[in-house]
């Protein structure tokens, strides 16, 4: 039986006098083809032989590729990382059936669901706990005892997961404390619209932000509607809707000399493995001096506490750019933003750019005039 087989490549002017040498030393030769190289296969135990008389007759050889219990080899050398990687997360895996890793509390009110995941953390229920040391009856005891708007609360084992489902009794009321309208920003108000409250402000006021726009209160007038006397301040929701104009500065140095980053088509793909927060195997060590980087992370947990995280890395080329070139980008990546980062009611409505040298250091300042809704949003809980 042939364990393995070398595929040689052979250059030199003596190539057909070191075949004709090999098949009279009865070496058997397979696939032979001659053109510019002469390759063929032998059995790897010949392939001393062979390169003994090729080093006679002045030719070259070298093992292209190989096969059998050889490739076998040099494979399974190539994936021992992961293969031991495997092996341990197997042996890990067979540990970390007697574990929980974590705690899923299901409610219909995160209220509620917060209140019993803090009792839990408080009693030390929490991270990496023995299966034989959970007594499923105690924890539901526990909550029912501890969180009064509990009515009901149940508990399992499901995988490397502590399940705790609670019913409460009633959905918590909301505080019907008042509050001001206040302004998020300093601005110049331009329309004040009140459903409810008292304005404190006008168009064409300034105003800092945390300053009240719309009071809590109303002042009765006497009216048959009102019920108190003229003058009285009643207490109300404060609502309504106050927009002004805000003012946002941005300011960049200009270095003298400008780079851009571009992509130069390579990508290199490498995976880390995990056991719940214990990295088994590695990624390794990044391939490329510049990059960019899109991660993938697959959770297994539930079935397995298992993390395989893939990083493909795409390698960036730093590149010179003109000076007016670099400050046109800078403009364009920060209106970008700028906008995206606006609110749905919010009106750009001018924008400048000034570039000054200021002791020898060239600035870019960006100046944004916009329209936006001042008010925090007219209810509080």
């Amino acid at each position: 039986m042939i364990l393995s087989r070398y595929k040689v490549v052979a250059t030199g002017s003596n190539r057909t006098r070191l075949i004709n040498k090999l098949n009279n030393k009865n070496i058997t030769i397979y696939n032979l083809v001659t053109f510019e190289k002469t390759t063929f296969w032998v059995n790897a135990k010949d392939y001393k032989t062979v390169k003994h008389f090729a080093e006679i007759y002045s030719v070259q050889v070298e093992i292209e590729a190989d096969s059998g219990l050889s490739k076998a080899l040099r494979d399974s050398l190539k994936n021992l990382p992961y293969m031991i990687a495997a092996v341990v997360c197997f042996i890990i895996l067979l540990v970390s059936t007697n574990f929980v890793y974590n705690i899923k509390v299901e409610a219909q009110n995160d209220i509620y669901a917060n209140k019993v995941q803090t009792l839990l953390n408080e009693n030390k229920l929490n991270g990496v706990i023995p299966k034989n040391k959970i007594n499923l009856k105690e924890i539901e005891n526990l909550i029912l005892n501890n969180v009064d708007e509990v009515s009901f609360a149940t508990c399992y084992i499901e995988g490397f997961s502590l399940m705790v489902k609670i019913v409460a009794n009633d959905n918590p009321k909301q505080s019907e404390t008042k509050k001001d309208l206040t302004s998020r920003y300093d601005a110049v108000v331009t329309r004040v619209i009140v459903r409810s409250g008292t304005s404190e402000v006008a168009p064409g006021k300034v105003v800092k932000a945390g300053d009240i726009l719309i009071g809590g209160y109303h002042i009765a007038d006497n009216t048959p509607s009102d019920g108190e006397e003229s003058g009285d301040r009643i207490d109300v929701n404060a609502d309504g809707e106050v927009y002004g104009k805000v003012y946002t500065h941005k300011r960049f140095v200009i270095p003298n000399k400008n780079y851009a980053f571009v992509k130069t088509g390579k990508s290199s793909i490498k995976r880390q493995l995990g056991f719940n927060n214990l990295t088994i195997l590695k990624s390794g060590k990044i391939p490329y001096e510049f990059f960019e980087v899109a991660t993938t992370e697959i959770k297994l947990f539930g079935v397995l506490p298992l993390k395989v995280v893939t990083f493909e890395y795409f390698e960036l080329k730093k590149v010179e750019i003109e000076q007016n070139t670099y400050i046109e980008n800078l403009k364009n990546k920060f209106d970008s933003e700028f906008i995206e980062a606006m609110s749905g009611e919010a009106k750009l409505l001018s924008k400048n750019y000034e570039i000054k040298t200021v002791e020898g250091v060239k600035y870019l300042d960006i100046f944004y005039e916009t329209e936006q809704r001042l008010d925090n949003g007219g209810h509080y809980y």
